[in-house]
């Protein structure tokens, strides 16, 4: 079985869009992890009345003061799903058909999984190169091993991303681990980010190239050519 994890942001309305795509029948836990502290979340405001459904407001853990807190609540779902295999969406992704089996079948063998991801409504093109916070899933001990969500982008609002795949890539290559590409496993996203980076405490581009002792020009989202080929580093799984 695998447990989904939603994270949603004041928007009720994409968040149950999101909940009518899971067409699985291998999802036997949902975590939803609200974050808009001034008006609490509960399935009977959604009007859902699902058993597996469990929504987490900011309230819950004593927080206060809007933060970006997606990496910390990524923590925290290790610590809460039952389950070992864990697939994260955002609330504006709409998965296709058979997109969550497909990420529940490759983690029998592949400890981390990553779907194709279309943004352009327009064109149905899927994104070839993103390394996304969305629609990728894995074996709970890898997420361990690698070392979580560095919790230090909730000062960044956001450009964590970048940090996370890069040490995906790194452990899997130096560990010979199995990570997975599911071209298939589509989910189609269907807003960007509203985020006002003009208030961020932490520049995440100088902070990434620090951490990793990088020397490397240009914006975060052309970094790492040869990890967001994922075709160059990840098995390729059609099912």
């Amino acid at each position: 079985m695998i447990t989904l994890v939603i994270f949603t942001f004041k928007r009720n309305d994409r968040l149950l869009k999101c909940l009518q795509t899971i067409d699985s029948k291998n999802v036997n836990e949902i975590l939803i992890f609200n974050d808009d502290e001034s008006s609490e979340l509960s399935q009977n405001k959604l009007g859902l009345d699902n058993k597996i459904i469990r929504i987490f407001n900011p309230s819950d853990w004593g927080f206060s003061g809007r933060k970006f807190r997606k990496p910390i609540y990524l923590n925290k779902v290790i610590e809460i799903a039952k389950n070992d295999k864990i697939l994260c969406s955002d609330d504006d992704g709409e998965f296709i058909k058979g997109a969550v089996d497909s990420h529940h079948d490759a983690l029998d063998k592949f400890r981390f999984t990553a779907g194709a991801i279309i943004r352009n409504r327009f064109f149905n093109r899927i994104s070839r190169s993103i390394l996304q916070g969305t629609n990728y899933a894995f074996q709970k001990s890898f997420f361990i091993d690698i070392g979580g969500y560095d919790e230090t982008f909730c000062n960044s609002m956001g450009g964590g991303d970048v940090d996370f795949w890069y040490r995906v890539y790194k452990f899997s290559k130096t560990e010979n681990i199995p990570c997975a590409f599911l071209p298939n496993a589509i989910q189609k996203v269907t807003a960007r980010s509203s985020r006002k980076k003009n208030i961020r405490d932490l520049d995440p581009k100088e902070y990434t190239l620090n951490k990793h002792s990088l020397n490397l020009d240009g914006p975060m989202y052309k970094w790492f050519t040869e990890i967001r080929d994922k075709e160059k580093w990840m098995t390729i799984v059609y099912g």
